[in-house]
């Protein structure tokens, strides 16, 4: 069965704008042909949808998705498959998704408005944290919520433990000798590194190893790649006489962003850097050489959320859920060098 995802690929645009135009919401910046190529392209692969379906008064089918950030991608190598793997899933139990909004989306009255209105979804998935405001109102106004990786205690929630996932990416460095390892991430909604937990498995796994935390060691990349090129090629120059000898990035877009600036200052990929990565996307094993990341089972998250959503709607447990996923190293070329003694 085609999802969203398959409709945004042909047209080439976000999987949230074609949620969005097959919900009819045409009063956000979609120009016409757009609008008609998502129509066309839906109807070519045979994607139902439900706007024009009259449901019973007290059967909605549809789901609303919040997500933190998409980082103003048409595609985002982690969210997208979270995204994808709730669109399918839902489609097999004649759900839809009626939107996806991101965190910047809400803060436009009219958007959070509309994503709560009681005709237009039978529940939202919220895909980690936003504002506490509109967390605040959406909670108030929505009567059934699923989370994935929030911290409110009073939903069901599904996760993976990101501080034991990185401690492992680190002690996978640390345990072939290295000892001055780069910290390549970005802060979470409270702006603090000491809060994100990609951070707090790191200075875990130094500490464990009896390695001095050096602050000189983390970069503030924001979580975007383009930053986290900038600041590489920046730290190699700064400290050419004392650089690193390994490097961890909170995600595979910064990690592949890093790597490129380092082969660009001539600097060998493990030989004079090991890397890894964290998240496992798609193109992380066709990079040069392969990045060694840990695997997060990002599409079976998606369809977890749903059906945990599906059966709350249905028939709520008792108490909210709290589903752990596990994650998986995935150690490749890009890390596999012993600091010769």
């Amino acid at each position: 069965m085609p999802t969203l995802k398959d409709i945004a690929d042909v047209v080439g645009v976000s999987v949230s704008t074609v949620s969005r135009v097959l919900a009819n919401e045409a009063n956000r910046s979609v120009n016409t042909d757009t609008k008609q190529r998502i129509w066309d392209t839906a109807t070519k692969l045979g994607y139902k949808h439900k706007n024009k379906v009259v449901e019973q008064p007290d059967t909605l089918r549809s789901v609303g998705c919040i997500v933190s950030t998409l980082q103003n991608r048409h595609y985002h190598p982690y969210f997208s498959v979270i995204l994808d793997g709730i669109d399918q899933e839902l489609a097999k139990h004649g759900y839809t998704m009626a939107y996806t909004y991101t965190q910047q989306d809400l803060k436009k009255p009219e958007l959070l408005k509309q994503a709560v209105q009681a005709n237009k979804v039978a529940g939202i998935i919220l895909i980690e944290g936003i504002d506490a405001k509109s967390y605040s109102f959406i909670k108030k106004h929505v009567p059934t919520l699923v989370g994935i990786d929030v911290s409110d205690q009073s939903i069901s929630n599904i996760s993976y433990d990101r501080l034991n996932a990185a401690e492992s990416a680190v002690t996978h460095l640390i345990e072939q000798g290295h000892r001055k390892i780069l910290f390549i991430g970005g802060t979470g909604l409270s702006g603090h590194f000491e809060r994100e937990k990609r951070f707090r498995g790191y200075k875990l796994a130094l500490q464990r190893a009896e390695i001095m935390f050096d602050p000189a060691l983390v970069m503030d990349a924001n979580w975007e790649p383009n930053q986290a090129y900038e600041g590489m090629l920046a730290y190699l120059d700064a400290n050419a006489s004392a650089l690193p000898t390994a490097v961890f990035a909170a995600s595979d877009i910064m990690a592949m962003a890093a790597m490129r600036a380092i082969s660009e200052k001539g600097y060998r990929i493990p030989q004079d850097f090991a890397i890894i990565g964290f998240d496992d996307n798609e193109p992380s094993q066709y990079t040069i050489p392969p990045l060694s990341t840990i695997h997060i089972p990002t599409f079976e998250i998606g369809v977890i959320a749903a059906k945990t959503l599906l059966q709350t709607i249905k028939d709520p447990y008792p108490l909210p859920v709290r589903i752990s996923v596990p994650f998986d190293p995935m150690f490749r070329a890009s890390s596999q060098w012993v600091v010769s003694t």
